[in-house]
């Protein structure tokens, strides 16, 4: 059986399914970057989620930041295909609903969190038609 083609196996998320994420074709025009619908309130998995999935073409994530108050399951470091990245708080003056993404260019990309619908039972359900 050949080694698994990731730094942390035993920590790895399983598959989450396709990444729903649109980034501008611009950086920094706009008030965000893009706009990301994760599956789940779980930061530990949305996160390496993001990271691994995150376009090749606009660069790697090396650090994220987000208010805690958005997610169920907070931390701060998230492991990757790509090893640990070391993730961080905003301040509650700075909002909620965003994530900030620095690239290993030092780029800072500022995305908005689509929460999914959440149901009367509290589960959280989907959003009509995601764009593909």
């Amino acid at each position: 059986m050949g080694a698994r083609d990731f730094a942390y196996p035993h920590r790895y998320p399983d598959a989450l399914g396709a990444l729903r994420l649109h980034l501008t074709d611009v950086p920094h025009v706009a008030l965000v970057d893009g706009i990301w619908l994760p599956y789940s309130c779980d930061l530990v998995r949305e996160g390496a989620h993001l990271v691994d999935q995150f376009p090749s073409s606009r660069g790697r994530i090396d650090r994220l930041v987000y208010a805690p108050g958005d997610w169920d399951v907070v931390a701060s470091e998230i492991f990757t295909r790509h090893g640990r990245i070391k993730v961080g708080f905003l301040p509650g003056a700075r909002g909620r609903g965003v994530v900030l993404l620095r690239l290993t260019t030092s780029e800072v990309l500022r995305i908005r969190i689509a929460w999914p619908e959440r149901g009367p039972d509290g589960e959280l359900g989907t959003i009509g038609a995601w764009p593909t």
